[in-house]
């Protein structure tokens, strides 16, 4: 039997429902708040992740599935979803011409990643991205909605933390107090961290590795270094949260694993994911644009992981989504009507489903059962010659006649 590759996962419909609860509910959010969603390719030419996210990165050094194509070119599948989205604006006049332009998204990402729990070499994500102004607000505004998302699937315990990691202006003085810092501890370093500590020792604050992770707590912290304008951004950007009524944590050391980062970072943190404990994150990028060969444009954006998400309200009631109708019949002639009500019905917007097959009774109540139909609509003999359906409400068990061409009525009153 020819099994799938590690990593990865088939997802059926038990599983579907909850599935589509969470994206909807992010869908939902998404367009209350004036997004619009965007679909970029699985894949891109190499170059759009190691100029977006950063060579230094573990993703680009060491996680992507990089291939040539038949011209010799480099291609990557997307390991994450805001490079190709900041490629796809910066490449199209019409969308960064606008003044301010927020997109949405969701769909497959690619890591070559050690598969475990909340951790896949193929993996969903949903995230937004806003271009074209560099105010608070939008920092403000991108937290917000992923609040609103995770309260919506019905995640009740989790945490939001925050940090800013500065601009190319206050950033310098602060790399070089943490190069001072950790070059004093090099011995302690893993061997990704002493290269990082002379490339991007930025990096050193979002190693997982037990030595390097224990250093942290002593480090130097960027808010010691912030320039005024980044200083007033942050403090804006808390000050926005503050009113709506949001509960967040400062966490200095709060870098994330992407070198685009500027100013705001944050995450979303719970208990409930063993050491994979981040669902969703982002933060600020104000120099990715004009990266990929646009005019000097300010984003700033999230992403959140499904799989994540599902794993921490699998035990959660979710509204169940069953078909509507399933019509039971007795074959020949009563199948045929019965085929023309689901026809209509069907036409008309409603989930409807039948059994071709002449079975019993028992056995069709049980597929309806299965369907979780919320209704079943009975054409035995009886019903064909008096032009009446008998429709039981499985919920309730009340059962009556409906004529046959008032059966639609009947079920969306």
């Amino acid at each position: 039997m020819i099994s799938k590759p590690p990593g990865v996962e088939d997802i059926f419909p038990d599983r579907i429902d909850r599935w589509n609860f969470v994206l909807n509910s992010a869908i939902d959010t998404f367009r209350r708040y004036n997004y619009r969603e965007l679909i970029v390719p699985v894949m891109e030419f190499t170059e759009v992740f190691a100029r977006g996210i950063g060579t230094d990165t573990d993703i680009v050094s060491k996680e992507m599935f990089t291939f040539e194509d038949r011209g010799g070119r480099s291609l990557t599948l997307r390991p994450e979803g805001t490079a190709g989205v900041v490629r796809a604006y910066a490449e199209n006049g019409e969308y960064n011409r606008l003044s301010v332009c927020k997109f949405f998204y969701n769909g497959p990402m690619f890591r070559a990643e050690k598969p475990q729990k909340g951790r896949l070499r193929q993996f969903n994500q949903f995230g937004a991205e806003i271009f074209g102004s560099d105010d608070p607000y939008y920092d403000y505004e991108i937290i917000s909605v992923v609040d609103e998302i995770s309260k919506a699937v019905g995640i009740d315990s989790y945490t939001i933390l925050i940090n800013s990691i500065g601009c190319r202006e206050c950033r310098g003085s602060y790399m070089e107090k943490l190069r001072e810092y950790y070059r004093s501890k090099e011995d302690k370093l893993c061997p990704d961290c002493k290269r990082r500590l002379e490339t991007n020792p930025l990096r050193l604050l979002d190693c997982k590795n037990e030595s390097c992770a224990a250093l942290k707590s002593s480090a130097p912290v960027i808010k010691d270094h912030l320039c005024r304008e980044c200083s007033d951004h942050f403090m804006k950007v808390k000050q926005y949260l503050d009113i709506s009524e949001v509960q967040y944590t400062e966490d200095p050391y709060l870098v994330r694993g992407l070198d685009y980062y500027t100013k705001t970072t944050f995450e979303f943190v719970t208990d409930k994911l063993g050491g994979q404990n981040a669902f969703a994150g982002g933060g600020r990028y104000d120099y990715l644009v004009e990266q990929f060969g646009g005019k000097p444009t300010p984003g700033v954006g999230f992403a959140a992981g499904m799989e994540r998400i599902n794993l921490i309200i699998e035990e959660n009631p979710i509204p169940e989504k069953g078909t509507d109708l399933f019509m039971i019949h007795t074959g020949g002639d009563t199948f045929l009507k019965s085929l023309e009500i689901l026809h209509e019905l069907r036409k008309n917007g409603l989930s409807v489903d039948i059994d071709p097959g002449v079975k019993g009774f028992k056995a069709q109540f049980k597929r309806a059962d299965r369907e979780k139909a919320t209704f079943v609509a009975i054409i035995g003999e009886d019903e064909l010659a008096s032009g009446s359906a008998s429709v039981k409400n499985q919920k309730t068990g009340e059962q009556e006649k409906v004529p046959f061409d008032n059966i639609y009525n009947f079920l969306t009153k």
